[in-house]
């Protein structure tokens, strides 16, 4: 009798127990929530952040489902086993159950959780570069309703998965020493996984793709050069040649000009034929 009385402690305490745990469950998913009960079921009652949510007592009262759940939940009478379908966000909470007006021990702490959509490493602040004493790195941004996520990051292309926080630092000066790598993240929750692409050191990134002020003379004398010689083309092929154009009509009336006083030099004095001479 004394081990029959240890092992219903031993059982009492392990359904304690296993109520404190949460029970998570995906959203969009069914929920099977079973009592156990070793009796044989004559009135049973289910209750969702305490109110009633499904209600059942042989020969007085007939099944019925009360409160927010109702059109979601079936109740087998026979084994007490409450189905909640199409499970939202804002069923989360505990459910209990009385089994022949006594509250059975075990309760369910309902927690519904998002399976991950996306994730990516993002950089803060924007203007992170060489010159930026440190800057931050977040494994994506807020996974509302994707809680617990736990989270991995990974340096380079070879290296191992380490669990680490949501977001951390990295600092100018050890990047530099370490040379061009990436930064790559790992969220993980109850029911999903999602990897982000590499995020290459933006330190190292910044620091090699910049142009240096020595650069950005070189190019301004280049554009002045150019400017200077596109200037003298102008004016050699276009300005001169127009130029020349317009001289070139007054020296043809010159000639014309000269013409016309020979003809006029040729012509006889009025009143006399040109033939009397001979």
């Amino acid at each position: 009798m004394a081990l029959t009385a240890g092992l219903s402690l031993l059982t009492l305490l392990a359904l304690q127990a296993a109520a404190q745990e949460p029970l998570y469950v995906e959203i969009g998913k069914n929920l099977n929530l079973d009592p156990k009960s070793s009796e044989t079921i004559t009135a049973i009652t289910w209750k969702h952040k305490g109110n009633i949510a499904a209600e059942y007592i042989k020969d007085n009262v007939p099944l019925e489902y009360l409160g927010d759940l109702k059109g979601r939940l079936k109740l087998d009478v026979t084994t007490g086993i409450l189905t909640i379908s199409n499970i939202t966000k804002s069923d989360d909470g505990q459910f209990t159950v009385e089994v022949n007006n006594r509250v059975l021990p075990v309760k369910f702490n309902v927690v519904g959780v998002k399976k991950l959509v996306t994730v990516e490493v993002i950089l803060r602040p924007l203007t992170c570069e060489s010159e930026t004493h440190n800057c931050t790195l977040s494994c994506g941004e807020d996974f509302k309703d994707a809680e617990p996520v736990q989270y991995f990051w990974k340096t380079g292309e070879t290296e191992e998965w380490k669990e680490g926080e949501k977001t951390i630092r990295i600092f100018s000066e050890e990047e530099k020493k370490l040379g061009l790598r990436t930064f790559t993240c790992k969220a993980k929750n109850k029911f999903s996984e999602k990897q982000s692409g590499p995020l290459v050191n933006p330190f190292k990134n910044k620091e090699s793709s910049g142009l240096s002020g020595g650069a950005v003379a070189g190019i301004v004398i280049i554009i002045i050069l150019l400017i200077v010689a596109g200037g003298f083309i102008y004016w050699k092929f276009i300005y001169v040649k127009k130029n020349e154009g317009f001289a070139s009509p007054r020296q043809g009336d010159g000639v014309k000009a000269n013409g016309d006083e020979s003809r006029a030099l040729n012509m006889p004095e009025p009143g006399k034929d040109a033939n009397s001479e001979l």
